[in-house]
Parts: structure tokens; sequence; C-alpha cells
């Protein structure tokens, strides 16, 4: 598939996922929800590697790998997904998708700073574009 299939895919599922996420989550805990999403990816992922790769490859990686693989998870899955929770019940779904289009903004900031890395004009009015969805999704 291309990276625009890949891309629209990303979205939808995205949408779908914030959706479902916030409606489900209504009657139980922010913490129980997230021990539910991380199970859900783990058995997913689990199941999508055994498919689709070579595991072999993973009896040759360093510790250190899965320290550091485990640690992002951690902040990522644990962290991330709790925040996300937790900001979907206090301002619904819709404005918790909009407020995340800003991540290319953060990305872009520590880009600058940590590695020196600069974007392409058109990526720039990209993400120009993207900031300005985020704020009428807000305030329209």
């Amino acid at each position: 598939m291309t990276g625009v299939v890949w891309s629209v895919l990303a979205g939808v599922g995205f949408g779908l996922f914030q959706s479902f996420n916030r409606r489900a989550g209504r009657g139980i805990d922010v913490y129980w929800s997230t021990f539910i999403l991380i199970c859900i990816s783990a058995i997913s992922l689990v199941a999508i590697s055994l498919l689709t790769e070579d595991l072999t490859l993973l009896s040759s990686a360093p510790f250190s790998a899965y320290v550091n693989f485990g640690l992002a998870g951690l902040v990522h899955f644990f962290v991330g997904w709790t925040l996300l929770s937790h900001s979907q019940r206090l301002v619904g779904a819709a404005r918790t998708s909009a407020l995340l289009g800003t991540i290319p903004l953060f990305g872009l900031v520590i880009g600058i700073i940590f590695f020196g890395e600069f974007l392409s004009m058109p990526v720039l009015f990209g993400i120009t574009l993207v900031l300005i969805g985020v704020y009428l999704v807000s305030h329209g």
C-alpha cells in the first residue's frame, strides 16, 4: 500500500478509536480503561507480529533495547493513553482529537531544539493548515 492509503486508514482508525473509547469509557475508571486498551493493543501487536515478521531477530537484540522499548512503551501507552482517556472525559472526543492535531507543532520545536532539524516550506505550510483546523474546531 502507498503511504497515502496508510495515512488515511490511520486517520479513520484513530477517529473511530476516539469515538469508541469515549463512549466505552463512560462507566469505568480511567486507569482501568488504559489497562484494557494496553491489553487489546498488546494482543493485536503480538498476533500481527507472529503473522508478518521474523521473530528470530529478537534473540540478537541487546538487553538495553528491551529496556528502552519497555520504557518508551510505559511513557507512551500508560501515561499518554491515561491522559488521553482523562481528557476525553473532561472535554469530549472531538476537542481531544483537535488538540492532538497540535502534535506536529511540538515535533517541530523538539526537532529544532534537540536535533537541529528544519522542515521544508511545504511541510511548514501543512503544519500551519493543521493548526488552523485545530483552532477552528476548538473555537468554532
